[in-house]
C-alpha cells in the first residue's frame, strides 16, 4: 500500500507539472513552479519539493518502473536505486537493465540491488567507470543540516584523494594538539580542528589567496545572532536566533555574541516589530539592509531557509520610480529578503505575496489560490503580535 500510495503521488505530482505553463523568461519552469506549490502545500523544504518533482519526471519516463512501484513488487529505495543516473546509463541502457533486474527485485536488498546494476552498467560499457568519476566530480557539494541541542551536521562530497587530504590533516592537527591533561576524543579533537580552520579564515575576511572575501548586503561574511537585551544581560533565558540555523539556548547565544560587534534593533512596542527609517531611493541604505536582514534571518518565501545575507531585498509593494521624489518606498515594512528564485516566482507573477499589516507577515498566493502564511521574525523579548485569539490554557 505503501509502494502504491507512492507511485500516485508521483502520477499526481507529473499532473501538477503538466498543468503549469512557463513564466515569462527568465521566470522559474513549470517544474520549479510545482515544487514551489508541493513545499508549501506539504510544509516540506524546497529540495524535498523539487525530489517529489524530479522522482515523478523519471518514473514517466520508466514506465515498467513506475508499474513495479504502484504494484508494491519494488519499495520507494529499490525504485531510487533503478532510477539512480549516477551509473552513467543512457536512457535505452538503463530500460535493458531494468528489464534483466525487474524479475528479480522484490527478493534483492537495496545493498544487492545496488551492486547489480553497478555491475550492468561496467558490463555494458568498459569504459564507464571514468565517465562515471567525472559526471560525480562535477556533483562535489558541501551541505549543511540543522541537528538537535545546537548542532548541525556539514556533509562534504569530494574526490576520495581530496577527501584523504581532509582526513590527513584533521588527524595530524589533532595529534599535535593532544596534551596533558587534555580530556577531549579524538573525535573531538578533529571536530575542533576543522571549525577552526573555517572560523579563523572568516575572522580573518581573506580568502587563502588572502584577497578579501566578498561584500554580501554591503557587509563582509559574518555570524549573525539576535538575542534579548534581557538574555544578553544574563536578567532572563530567552531563546536567541542564528541566522541560517534557528532558534539556540541563551547561554549559546551570549556565548556567540560575547565578541561580536553590537547593533541594536528597536521594535514597536505593539506589533513587535523592527522599525527602522526608510528613504527614497530604490537601493537601502547600509543600516536598512542590515536591518532587514537581521529581522528576517532568512528567505522570506514558506519553509526556504536560503540566509537572508544572500538574498535580494525585494520591494512589497512593487517599487514605483514615478514616486521617488515624494515618497519613501523603501522601508523596513516594505523590504522582504527573498532568494533569487522564490524573487523571480514573485516578480514574474507566478506567485502573488502581500504584507499583511496588523502582523508584518508575508501572505503568498500560489497560481491555484491557495494562500500561505510566512511570519515575520520577531527578535527575544518581542512582543507578539496582535491576535483575536483566545488565550491558551
Amino acid at each position: 500500500m505503501s509502494a502504491w500510495a507512492n507511485a500516485r503521488q508521483a502520477r499526481l505530482v507529473s499532473e501538477l507539472v503538466a498543468r503549469r505553463t512557463p513564466a515569462p523568461s527568465p521566470g522559474p519552469l513549470p517544474e520549479n513552479l510545482a515544487a514551489f506549490e508541493i513545499q508549501a502545500r506539504l510544509g516540506i523544504s524546497r529540495y524535498g519539493a523539487e525530489a517529489k518533482v524530479a522522482l515523478a519526471g523519471s518514473l514517466d519516463d520508466f514506465p515498467h518502473v513506475a508499474d513495479a512501484l504502484a504494484q508494491g513488487h519494488i519499495d520507494m529505495t529499490k525504485t531510487k536505486i533503478l532510477l539512480d543516473t549516477t551509473f552513467g546509463l543512457a536512457p535505452d541502457q538503463l530500460r535493458a537493465v531494468h528489464v534483466h533486474l525487474l524479475p528479480h527485485a522484490a527478493t534483492l536488498t537495496g545493498s544487492q540491488l545496488r551492486d547489480k546494476m553497478r555491475h550492468a552498467a561496467l558490463a555494458l560499457n568498459p569504459d564507464l567507470a571514468a565517465q562515471r568519476h567525472q559526471e560525480a566530480y562535477a556533483d562535489r557539494a558541501v551541505t549543511l543540516e540543522p541537528a538537535y541541542d545546537g548542532m548541525s551536521w556539514v556533509s562534504a562530497l569530494l574526490r576520495c584523494d581530496d577527501a584523504e587530504a581532509a582526513r590527513t590533516y584533521l588527524d595530524s592537527v589533532a595529534t599535535a594538539a593532544k596534551a596533558p591533561g587534555d580530556s577531549r576524543t579524538a573525535d573531538q579533537r578533529r571536530a575542533d580542528a576543522f571549525s577552526d580552520l573555517f572560523r579563523t579564515l572568516l575572522d580573518r575576511g581573506l580568502d587563502l589567496d588572502g584577497d578579501d572575501l566578498p561584500v554580501f548586503q554591503r557587509r563582509r561574511p559574518h555570524l549573525q545572532v539576535t538575542i534579548g537585551a534581557g538574555s544578553l544581560l544574563g536578567l532572563d533565558d530567552s531563546p536567541g536566533l542564528l541566522a541560517g540555523y534557528g532558534p539556540v539556548p541563551a547561554n549559546l547565544a551570549r556565548e556567540i555574541a560575547r565578541d561580536a560587534t553590537w547593533q541594536a534593533l528597536f521594535t514597536d512596542a505593539t506589533t513587535g516589530e523592527v522599525v527602522a527609517l526608510g528613504t527614497k531611493s530604490y537601493r537601502p541604505g547600509a543600516d536598512l539592509a542590515r536591518a532587514v536582514v537581521a529581522r528576517d534571518g532568512t528567505c522570506t518565501y514558506i519553509g526556504c531557509r536560503t540566509p537572508a545575507s544572500r538574498c535580494d531585498l525585494d520591494h512589497t509593494p512593487e517599487y514605483d520610480p514615478a514616486k521617488a521624489a515624494t515618497e519613501h518606498q523603501t522601508r523596513l515594512d516594505t523590504l522582504y529578503a527573498r532568494c533569487r528564485s522564490h524573487h523571480g516566482a514573485k516578480t514574474t507573477r507566478a506567485w502573488r505575496v502581500h504584507r499583511d499589516p496588523p502582523t508584518g507577515d508575508s501572505i503568498w498566493t500560489a497560481p491555484t489560490g491557495h494562500t500561505y502564511r510566512r511570519k515575520v521574525n520577531r527578535p527575544p523579548g518581542a512582543p507578539p503580535p496582535p491576535t483575536d485569539d483566545p488565550p491558551p490554557f
